[in-house]
């Protein structure tokens, strides 16, 4: 219900400008402010990653690292999911059309929003399994 209520506004918002540099200001910034969101959880992301690389570096013989290269592979895709994004987002989008921009931003929400959920499935497990783990 939320993300419906957020598109509508989002809609709302969007329609209601007769600027279109004030339309896509608005769309950009709500592009950003989810970035923003998502390099919060990117931190506990980062912190679980270098602990599951150290439990599989680290860990005697007899431990099982199966379990901790998964859960790496799963923090690591996240990661590359996000940092592939950035590397390719234009928030300049010199030359375009006022609807090529729109369209591209649309878009690019698009991808950051699959991207915030990834890194929150990643961070929730990873945590998860972490908890479970014996510390040294």
């Amino acid at each position: 219900m939320k993300k419906i209520s957020l598109v509508i506004l989002t809609a709302v918002a969007l329609c209601g400008c007769g600027d279109n540099k004030k339309q896509e200001k608005l769309l950009l910034d709500s592009v950003i402010a989810i970035h923003d969101k998502v390099m919060g959880s990117d931190e506990q992301l980062m912190k679980n990653k270098m602990i599951l690389d150290s439990i599989i570096k680290n860990a005697p013989a007899a431990v099982n690292q199966d379990s901790a290269k998964v859960y790496l592979k799963i923090v690591d895709d996240a990661d590359n999911a996000m940092s592939d994004w950035m590397h390719k987002f234009d928030a300049e989008n010199k030359g375009k059309s006022h609807q090529e921009v729109i369209d591209y931003l649309t878009d690019q929400k698009k991808k950051i929003v699959v991207i915030d959920s990834q890194i929150n499935k990643a961070v929730t497990i990873s945590n998860k399994y972490l908890n479970t783990t014996p510390k040294k």
